[in-house]
């Protein structure tokens, strides 16, 4: 629920290491002026020669423990407007005051001869990439969250953090926070506990504030130091302070008038000598107030549980801090502080206006770089309140006044050893593809001269052994002459025999393909059978590569074995005999799963029978009446809780759900609204298309789309019921992955794309088309733009990350919508392609050809610039100023020739208009506006977008 102020300022990330702990020397006591006797709030204590600090809080009050090993070292007390002073502590002293005496003020003209605060400015962003540490950095840091509702505490925690700082913004490199220590106030009792829950945990504010960095993100939107911002606010040298023995320029900041978009007001303090820009002092105008309010409550969390349990939180104003500190010649964060005020208002419960505040407290307490690696393990979740993290456990004297350093804090960073980890080459654009990739994703001659019609897989798990033994039926249809075919199990699967009419076949193994030999020529149009028998341990997944997948030996919370299939990557010949292959998949299969005595199993389809096998074991029977791709097809192992429904749509359709019995009422809560998203689906996608062998829904360790038995991974029993997004996407993936399916893993841009979009589709059934919106633009933070959405062909491409396929195929979709400003038309096609394509295999070019003809347009450029490049296409602009006018100018840059795509702009006040910009530049006069006033719709389009500002200094990465 955090305001996404990073779009308005961005503030610097406090990343800190952790010391050897071993005796303290303990400073106490308060910083005061000496000339008023007055506390001075937010003074800076820390060693001269060494990161390690605090600073006072609101009282002028401090606790500062020194590692005595570095205790010769002086301390510096310093504050912005005063004259530092040093000193020397040998011993434990609880009762210091120290008294700062007021620098002197210098006029601006006697201190620079620059022209402006805003070439001032320019000058020190400029000098970013000199003046601040721009890479990975290890950091301590003390974090407080103090939240008041209506004057009464409502979360009050305090801990100390490990943090990895990056100044890289790319997915693979992310800030990272862990929980070294930490204990909070309990909350109060209340009769409401959703909507106490709400308006007390807010998503993680730790991580908020670093990516508040407004260092790290100096260019973004709406950044005070992004030059097309420039425009809407006076830089003004106000005059220069003494600090210590440098001089600070100080750059007050103020909206120009008439302007909407100057939404922030303070002041920079800059170093005179290297122009590092050393604290920021900011506050929300009334403008920026609104603009949150609109834009930065949290998206898609905040609406959606602003509307489960009728209450809204309102932003009257926000101010921060943020102040950088020197060390070993480059500047790192040294406090984020941010003061938030609210308002609650909730109609059910008779509130209005209501006052919350919320104090959130961000100190670096030291900085390390001689151990800078990422962490690997107990990294604190993103979406997870600070509140959530830590323990209930509270002492009033726990890091009272920022006391924060313990003794008892182990030494994490520097005593650790490095992480050696052991990272395996696999096959993707960077590695190189090997023959047994093109073994793996070819459609080779071996395989394309048979057709798969049927599987019966009959298969004995062995839970506490990790075994399987089994066989598989394959019967075929001859499609070319041949007397030799590939079928494909992985190497470390062991074959027995392979029968052909009762007798042994001869057979070859390269890699993971087996190369069969057959004693006859198979005629075309006749059709045959083999049955491979085998055994072994199959390979179980490796986390650290995308999509490499295997079975999931898991337990339950209970300790009992937990089992599952995850093969959508690896392919369903790491633990079965098949054609492995995405073009074939069979008319129908017949599964057959022997587990130990009670323990349930779920495959595919309907239910067949069980058959107890002896005393010890019983075998789970299973038919698949539709075409099924092989991936799909799965076991899930485990001791489970079973009901059912009935849905009606365009037919009746049995659902089965399948729980931990420790989750049956989570699991009820979380499924309450399956029969809507059904209707949702149907509506927008056609009916559903696997009537006949039912839907099924189960708690499994993993969530995947298994046709008709829909995996949704482990339910978490505090999470949203009202939003269970990875419900809505692996049932999509009955229309989109299932119903119709890709030829190779290349294409698989259209079952995620399709389904991540879905997702939003619930979100407007049960929302509205605003919310949804909202939803989709939530995805953006995961768009990364390294690799094409479409892959490598013939070579089962799918180790790498993927992600894209998901968010920017999501969004691409969105802006098509968009494009096409029709939505009878979008969702006819979205029919059609179903109708059309159902229970088929397609390509990414059968795909894209019949949205051509559906939609009588060639939008061949459109999805070639989206999918085969990483670029987005960028929407450049220039604006000019005539008089009452303004001269707009403006064209695609893309990777393909000649692209074209409408795209709406602000072409009158607060009216959005489509223009057609082509790869040439046009030029359009917008009666009665300024550029303030002009907007691109970037809420609608994922697209780039570029003000040409004639050469204004900007720092970019």
């Amino acid at each position: 629920m955090y305001p996404r102020f990073l779009l308005l300022v961005c503030l610097l990330l406090n990343a800190l290491p952790i010391f050897s702990q071993d005796r303290f020397i303990i400073i106490s006591g308060i910083i005061t002026d000496a000339t008023t006797h007055q506390p001075i709030p937010s003074a800076n204590i820390r060693l001269k020669h060494s990161s390690t600090g605090t600073i006072s809080n609101n009282l002028g009050t401090f606790t500062f423990k020194i590692p005595e090993h570095p205790v010769a070292d002086s301390v510096l007390i310093s504050c912005i407007g005063y004259r530092s002073v040093t000193r020397l502590f040998t011993t434990t002293d609880q009762q210091v005051e120290i008294g700062l005496t007021p620098a002197v003020i210098s006029l601006p003209e006697v201190a620079i001869h620059l022209k402006s605060g805003l070439e001032i400015l320019q000058k020190a962003i400029a000098a970013i990439p000199q003046n601040y540490d721009t890479t990975d950095t290890r950091m301590t840091a003390f974090y407080r969250e103090d939240i008041h509702f209506d004057n009464d505490t409502l979360n009050y925690n305090e801990s100390v953090l490990e943090v990895f700082k990056t100044f890289r913004r790319d997915k693979e490199h992310r800030d990272q926070i862990r929980i070294i220590k930490g204990r909070k106030i309990p909350s109060p009792p209340n009769n409401d506990p959703q909507f106490y829950g709400w308006i007390g945990n807010i998503t993680n504010t730790a991580y908020s504030s670093l990516r508040e960095d407004i260092i790290k993100y100096n260019n973004v939107k709406n950044s005070i130091l992004a030059p097309q911002n420039f425009r809407y606010y006076n830089y003004t040298l106000a005059e220069t302070i003494a600090e210590d023995d440098r001089q600070l320029l100080v750059i007050r900041i103020t909206p120009k008038k008439n302007t909407r978009k100057g939404i922030i007001k303070g002041t920079i303090y800059i170093d005179e000598a290297t122009l590092a820009m050393v604290r920021f002092e900011m506050e929300t105008t009334p403008a920026g107030n609104d603009y949150i309010n609109k834009h930065g409550k949290g998206g898609l969390r905040y609406t959606i549980m602003s509307k489960v349990v009728g209450g809204t939180l309102d932003f009257t104003g926000i101010k921060m801090t943020i102040s950088y500190q020197a060390f070993q010649g480059k500047y790192y964060l040294q406090t984020v502080l941010r003061h938030w005020d609210v308002v609650i208002n909730s109609r059910k419960r008779n509130l209005s206006d209501v006052p919350w505040t919320g104090d959130f407290n961000f100190l670096v307490t030291g900085i390390d770089k001689d151990s800078v690696q990422q962490f690997q393990t107990g990294v604190s979740s993103h979406q997870n309140s600070m509140n959530n993290l830590i323990g209930s456990n509270y002492d009033a004297a726990f890091w009272e006044n920022y006391n924060i350093l313990q003794p008892e804090l182990p030494d994490s960073v520097k005593g650790a050893p490095p992480v050696v980890k052991v990272v395996r080459k696999v096959p993707n654009r960077q590695n190189g593809f090997t023959r047994a990739d093109t073994l793996r994703g070819q459609l080779s001659p071996l395989r394309s001269c048979y057709d798969v019609t049927f599987y019966d897989l009959d298969v004995d798990v062995d839970l506490e052994r990790h075994f399987l033994k089994g066989n598989n039926k394959i019967r075929y249809k001859v499609q070319q002459a041949f007397d030799r075919m590939q079928i494909d199990l992985y190497a470390n699967m062991q074959i027995e025999r392979i029968l052909y009419k009762g007798q042994p076949l001869p057979y070859t193994r390269e890699y993971d393909a087996v190369f069969v030999q057959f004693p006859e020529r198979q005629t075309p149009g006749n059709t045959g059978e083999i049955t491979i028998y085998y055994e072994g341990t199959p390979q179980v997944p490796d986390k650290s590569i995308p999509m490499n997948g295997g079975v999931l030996w898991d337990k339950d919370e209970k300790g009992n074995p937990w089992a599952q299939v995850v093969c959508q990557g690896s392919g369903a010949s790491l633990w079965w005999p098949c054609k492995d292959h995405l073009s074939d998949e069979p008319d129908s299969m017949h599964i057959s799963i022997t587990v130990p005595n009670g323990y349930t199993e779920i495959s595919n389809g309907r239910l067949l029978q069980k058959v107890p096998v002896g005393n010890t074991k019983t075998r789970f029977e299973w038919s698949v009446t539709y075409p099924i791709n092989n991936y799909n097809a799965t076991f899930c192992i485990g001791k489970y809780a079973h009901y059912t429904d009935l849905y009606v749509g365009a037919d009746s359709l049995t659902i089965d759900y399948y729980v931990m019995p420790y989750n049956l009422e989570a699991g009820k809560r979380l499924f309450a609204k399956v029969k809507q998203m059904l209707a949702c689906y149907e509506e927008n996608f056609g009916p559903y298309a696997f009537r006949r062998d039912g839907f099924t829904l189960l708690e499994s360790p993993y969530p995947m789309e298994h046709q008709s038995g829909v995996c949704i991974g482990k339910i978490n029993r505090n999470q949203v019921p009202e939003m269970p997004a990875l419900v809505w996407h692996e049932a999509a993936h009955e229309w989109w992955g299932n119903a119709i399916s890709c030829k190779d893993m290349a294409d698989m841009w259209m079952h995620e794309a399709f389904a991540t979009y879905a997702e939003s589709l619930v979100v407007e059934d049960l929302f509205d088309k605003q919310l949804a919106s909202t939803y989709l633009n939530d995805q953006k933070e995961g768009v990364g733009n390294r690799e094409p959405i479409i892959g490598v062909y013939d070579v089962n491409h799918i180790f790498y990350d993927i992600n894209d396929m998901y968010t920017k195929g999501s969004l691409m979709l969105h802006t098509f919508r968009n494009v096409l400003h029709n939505d009878t038309l979008w969702f006819d096609l979205l029919r059609g392609i179903q109708q059309h394509f159902r229970y088929q295999t397609l390509s990414s070019d059968n795909l894209i050809s019949y949205i051509n003809q559906f939609t009588k347009h060639d939008y061949s450029a459109f999805f070639n610039q989206y999918l085969k490049y990483t670029h987005l296409p960028r929407l450049e602009y220039s604006l000019q100023e005539q008089g009452n006018n303004l001269l707009l100018r403006y064209r695609w840059e893309a990777d393909v020739p000649d692209f074209s795509m409408p795209v709406k702009v602000t072409t009158a006040r607060e009216q959005l208009r489509f223009i057609h910009p082509t790869c040439s530049w046009k030029t359009l006069t917008l009666k009665n506006m300024k550029a303030g006033d002009f907007e691109v719709d970037e809420e609608h389009f994922l697209i780039d977008v570029i003000e040409l500002d004639g050469g204004r200094t900007s720092f970019v990465e």
